[in-house]
């Protein structure tokens, strides 16, 4: 899978304009980065709403599956993302904190939006993402998975 993202992003990379091109690696990271992201968000909006049509309160629902995507994206930025099978352990340590931190800002801006803002789930969900996937893209970036 490693190889086959590297000769993708290398193809690509040719096709950047040349001010662009020392940009591009980090601008392909955060493609991936992203991709894997919306595969994680896909997993807690899944779980959110699936527990909320059995009844269970959408916080609770939401939590669970941010503890799913926390699970799945650590391993996607491992292998996929960043491509670092060495000490999982130890970037683990790291990379919990900085995931539960921003999922309980994920989570607190989430019950705001929709328990007390009337936005609608996936909506008020995708918007505090977005946002809050920068800030997780350059704490991944430079202290978890730096080579």
């Amino acid at each position: 899978m490693r190889n086959l993202l590297g000769a993708v992003e290398m193809f690509f990379e040719r096709l950047a304009p040349g001010p662009l091109k020392r940009y591009y690696h980090l601008g392909f990271r955060y493609g991936i980065f992203v991709f894997g992201g919306l595969i994680g968000w896909l997993a807690v909006i899944i779980t959110e709403q699936l527990l909320l049509k059995a009844g269970v309160w959408r916080g609770i629902g939401y939590a669970l599956g941010i503890v799913l995507a926390i699970i799945f994206t650590f391993n996607y930025h491992r292998y996929v993302t960043f491509g670092l099978k060495t000490e999982s352990k130890e970037r683990f340590t790291k990379f919990a904190p900085l995931q539960i931190t921003l999922s309980v800002a994920n989570w607190v801006l989430f019950i705001a939006a929709t328990e007390y803002l009337g936005f609608p789930d996936i909506i008020a969900s995708f918007a505090i993402t977005f946002v809050l996937s920068l800030v997780n893209f350059a704490g991944n970036r430079l202290f978890i998975f730096r080579k």
